[in-house]
């Protein structure tokens, strides 16, 4: 365990005697990239007949036949921009509360990142950088449905929507995890995991 021990500590650094309790990384064993890709296909199948059911609730859906090559690509360029805005929202909160995030992606797991190495957040800011994404994206996608109502745009933000909620299946994850510390906890953020400091008996 590492003990940090800092005497007026700045912005982004931990209070006096806090102790390291928990060093987590989805890298650290396969098992967890295997469990966050499986859990990640339900929720995708949920998100989707929610976006559904909303699409269907609040207008009309776009016809049959609007569906064609360009619509595709829009579709492609859809689900980038929401991967990339996803991270970006991170870096937005976490800029909030003081720190200069981190862009990148990760080959291996085929994921982008935003991070901030070393920079300390109390558990409850950690808990709203993480869960930022998926409310905000969600929130957007639904408001752009309505708007569009009848358009093919229906479809494809309904689709970019699910695919928000899944991607999100590691900060909710994280989120869990963390929740099971006190409010006094420290998380300080890697890119693919958390550290987690408490406060020393």
């Amino acid at each position: 365990m590492q003990t940090i021990n800092k005497l007026n500590s700045p912005a982004g650094s931990l209070p006096n005697d806090y102790t390291e309790a928990l060093v987590w990384q989805l890298s650290e064993k396969p098992s967890r990239v295997i469990a966050l890709q499986i859990l990640a296909v339900p929720l995708f199948i949920l998100a989707g007949l929610i976006f559904l059911g909303l699409a269907i609730y609040l207008g009309k859906l776009p016809a049959r036949n609007q569906f064609g090559l360009g619509e595709i690509g829009g579709v492609l360029i859809g689900i980038l921009l929401t991967l990339v805005l996803h991270e970006l929202i991170h870096g937005v909160m976490m800029q909030r509360f003081g720190a200069t995030p981190q862009y990148g992606f990760l080959w291996k797991k085929l994921m982008f990142y935003a991070t901030t190495p070393g920079y300390a957040y109390r558990r409850n800011h950690y808990v709203q950088i993480a869960l930022a994404p998926l409310c905000s994206l969600s929130v957007l996608f639904v408001v752009g449905m309505w708007l569009w109502q009848g358009t093919i745009w229906v479809a494809i933000l309904g689709l970019c929507g699910a695919i928000n909620v899944s991607g999100a299946i590691g900060d909710i994850w994280m989120t869990i995890i963390v929740l099971r510390y006190a409010a006094t906890a420290y998380v300080i953020d890697e890119r693919d995991g958390i550290r987690v400091f408490l406060p020393r008996p």
